[in-house]
């Protein structure tokens, strides 16, 4: 089962360029995993567990915040997880939601994408499961982000796993779900495993 999960505040809608070609070039079935960034990664991570509990062999395909989601339920289902692509995921957790919680006292995302929030820091000592590719976006420049970033994450915290394979594209956070180079990458991990 092939398992795709979006990013923050987007819907399974993101993943309907790539999922149209791994359609055509694989027999795997696939699931799309939805949630809404406000009710809480905890909320959103426990509902998603139940759906996967019968499925034999998982690889995960997610963009952003949904690589976190990603990383966390291929740890919880580590006996049937046999790889992943994430797409510009930001593993080191973002600075910038810190000082945005300030302004933003009460947005659930901002509280849960922090460095130091629990879906991050455990992110970042989780084991790296198997045949796990990150695609690490270089392109784009938020004026509100001091270090070189895709547009909405820096490319060091996409680089935070240093365990993952990392290959770098020139593309910004939103053209990595568009792009036939990603769809490329992603035939070539699920052929390695499936």
């Amino acid at each position: 089962m092939i398992v795709y999960i979006h990013g923050a505040s987007a819907t399974a809608e993101s993943f309907t360029h790539i999922r149209q070609f791994v359609r055509d070039h694989t027999e795997e079935p696939d699931t799309a995993l939805e949630y809404n960034s406000e009710a809480g990664f905890e909320h959103n991570l426990t509902s998603m567990k139940g759906q996967l509990d019968d499925e034999d062999r998982l690889f995960f395909v997610s963009h952003s915040l949904g690589g976190i989601y990603a990383l966390h339920l291929a740890n919880h289902y580590s006996a049937t997880t046999v790889g992943g692509v994430s797409l510009s995921t930001p593993y080191g957790g973002s600075r910038q939601a810190d000082y945005a919680r300030y302004f933003l006292p009460f947005n659930r995302l901002m509280k849960d994408i922090g460095p130091a929030s629990r879906p991050m820091a455990d992110a970042k000592k989780l084991p790296a499961p198997p045949c796990w590719t990150q695609v690490v976006t270089t392109r784009g420049a938020s004026p509100w982000i001091q270090e070189p970033n895709d547009g909405v994450v820096t490319i060091e915290s996409q680089q935070y796993r240093r365990d993952f394979e990392l290959v770098e594209l020139p593309l910004n956070h939103y053209e990595v779900v568009i792009s036939n180079a990603v769809v490329e990458i992603i035939l070539a991990r699920i052929a390695r495993v499936i």
